[in-house]
């Protein structure tokens, strides 16, 4: 008869508070193995990387340029330059000849030379050296202060998934530690079961006692599977986190408790930090740093460019490469847009439109802090109070536990007082269990949002 008092007395963790915290080891492994393996990760790894190669090409853009350029064509027809010179001079070279006797002056054709030469080729290396280039400049800027975003975005994006991690992971042993809670409170029930079967058979209790434990066995089954799909489902979460196969084994610590409570305030210098240290607003500030240079790129267009154009190759009628043929030639090129239909000044207006709403996203994201620091002390100290208080509320539990389930025994109360003191005892524990891991989140949340 005193089965189900045994199994209580052997299963101590089901009512008492844990007495460990969390293998901080074992957690911080999952935590490294997230940040490599994680896809969304590397996908804002990747972004950084491509902002890395644009500030590359921005820095290439001031250093000179060297292309091989040839052209080989061939032509026919088209315009032709007329020049009468048969005109002009045989006549003159006619008298000539009378005046000597003698054939010496040649009766010459009027010319007509074509445009397009018959056969040309121009083979030339051009070397190009920015000497005058605002814009280059500061595109240099943008895609540096764009690096600088990126670099704050995954930052940001690390400091989130490293949280999603921790909490992911808690909520896989607060699923474990439930399902473990179910069993237990079924073994106590089978173990009552049985003995009420016994006093049935005894013709000391009615049928209708031994129909309610049934009932009430059954209800717990009914807790245990949906335990057990909350057991799964949190496993799949997190290692859909660490991007791994969703049904792969968890080292799970279940020993776990919320350790030593943190101090959680909302005083100034906390806000302060978080304005300071979040990489959210940081990632905003580079925007609008870029946004600014992006404008002053847009103004600096209707300035003059200027270049230095060095050519150095060969051209003439015939493919060939000789000391005849070769030139070299230098210049500086000047380009000045006087007028571009106004194109410019709507670029202007974009960029500083831009910058405008940056600066709004600023400030709202800055009041969305201070708010949400408050939030999280609230909710840490609040996670707080419920451990403390679901502490004492299983110590009590237990112990009217204790009292009634000998008083059951004895036959001194009822089958409805037993029960209600298993179910006030077994929410308790589901209580604390909820409330120990909640906290632990609760923690991990304040930590992230506070910069800590």
């Amino acid at each position: 008869m005193r089965q189900s008092i045994y199994l209580l007395l052997m299963l101590p963790g089901l009512w008492l508070p844990a007495s460990a915290q969390t293998s901080d080891s074992v957690l911080d492994g999952y935590v490294a193995e997230g940040l490599k393996s994680n896809l969304a990760l590397q996908s804002e790894h990747l972004a950084l990387e491509k902002n890395l190669r644009a500030l590359e090409e921005a820095k290439g853009m001031f250093l000179p340029t060297l292309d091989l350029e040839a052209r080989y064509s061939r032509a026919a027809g088209g315009r032709a330059i007329q020049f009468p010179i048969g005109d002009l001079l045989n006549p003159v070279y006619s008298t000539l000849n009378q005046m000597t006797g003698s054939d010496r002056f040649p009766t010459l054709q009027n010319v007509n030379e074509p445009f397009l030469r018959p056969e040309e080729h121009e083979t030339r290396l051009r070397f190009v050296q920015p000497l005058l280039q605002p814009g280059i400049y500061y595109n240099h800027q943008v895609k540096s202060l764009q690096v600088e975003s990126q670099q704050a975005a995954v930052a940001a994006y690390h400091r989130q998934f490293e949280a999603d991690i921790r909490t992911g992971y808690y909520n896989y042993l607060k699923s474990i530690r439930a399902v473990s809670l179910y069993n237990q409170v079924k073994s106590l029930q089978e173990a009552n079961l049985g003995l009420n079967q016994k006093l049935l058979n005894n013709q000391k209790i009615t049928a209708d006692v031994v129909y309610a434990a049934k009932a009430d066995l059954s209800d717990t089954q009914l807790k245990i599977a949906d335990a057990e799909k909350n057991k799964t489902l949190a496993a799949a979460y997190f290692n859909f986190l660490l991007n791994r196969p969703l049904t792969e084994a968890i080292e799970a610590d279940t020993s776990a408790s919320p350790g030593d409570f943190i101090s959680a305030v909302t005083d100034e210098t906390v806000v302060n930090s978080s304005l300071n240290n979040r990489e959210e607003l940081a990632q905003l500030r580079y925007g609008i740093q870029a946004a600014g240079q992006g404008t002053k790129r847009f103004r600096s267009s209707v300035l003059p460019t200027l270049n230095l154009v060095v050519d150095y190759g060969f051209q003439g009628t015939s493919y060939r490469f000789t000391a005849a043929d070769d030139y070299v030639q230098g210049s500086l090129l000047l380009n000045w847009r006087l007028f571009g239909g106004l194109q410019n000044r709507s670029r202007i207006a974009q960029a500083s439109l831009d910058k405008q709403r940056l600066e709004t996203q600023y400030s709202e994201l800055q009041q969305q802090i201070r708010l949400q620091v408050m939030q999280a002390t609230e909710n840490v100290n609040t996670a707080r109070q419920a451990v403390e208080t679901n502490r004492q509320r299983v110590a009590s539990a237990r112990r009217y536990f204790d009292i009634v389930d000998k008083k059951y025994r004895e036959g001194a109360a009822l089958y409805v007082e037993y029960l209600a003191a298993l179910t006030t005892m077994t929410n308790a524990a589901s209580s604390l269990i909820l409330a120990e891991y909640d906290y632990q989140i609760r923690q991990v949340e304040y930590k992230r949002i506070t910069a800590r």
